[in-house]
């Protein structure tokens, strides 16, 4: 597995671990958001059925089928996502590697970070996965919690865990250098 960082690793970089998200978390958090904007699209689209008065059962049947393929091409794309994400922590930095067709890394130094952000959000609390997200921080790419930002260990398991195991290890790096 360490082959997929390969291309960004550096020549005295080592790979402490790379951790996978939770795919329950993954596939349930883009269904029930993709549901919501679907159905809430759905619902827009069908208005003007009912306030004309005019509605055939053809015309519903329309943006129920839109409904049910644009659900299924966004599982299909959270598929392609989920097989390509994965986040590392290395003797250098942190790294998120993403994508849907192609491989994209975010990554930051672990001697920049100076924040990090442990959110087990209501979702994470609902399914009793134990999951939760870990957002590192730097001056040069802060955390803000209404727009992001940072470098994001999303849908992990056992997230404080494993910050107390990061963390522990970038107090280290910091001390040595």
């Amino acid at each position: 597995m360490d082959k997929i960082f390969e291309p960004i690793l550096d020549k005295n970089e080592n790979i402490i671990e790379i951790i996978k998200p939770n795919k329950k978390m993954v596939f349930l958090s883009s269904f029930i958001s993709s549901f919501l904007i679907l159905l809430i699209m759905f619902a827009i689209g069908c208005v003007p059925f009912f306030v004309t008065g005019e509605v055939e059962v053809m015309w519903i049947f329309i943006p129920i089928i839109i409904f049910i393929v644009l659900e299924a091409l966004i599982m299909m794309f959270t598929a392609f996502y989920y097989n390509k994400t994965f986040f590392a922590y290395t003797n250098k930095r942190v790294i998120v590697r993403t994508g849907i067709i192609g491989a994209d890394f975010r990554s930051l130094d672990i001697k920049m970070i100076g924040a990090i952000d442990v959110e087990v959000g209501l979702l994470d609390k609902l399914i009793h996965q134990n999951t939760g997200s870990i957002r590192f921080g730097s001056m040069s790419s802060p955390i803000n919690n209404q727009t992001g930002g940072g470098v994001v260990f999303a849908s992990i398991t056992n997230p404080y865990e494993t910050y107390k195991k990061i963390k522990e290890y970038i107090e280290e790096s910091k001390s040595n250098s």
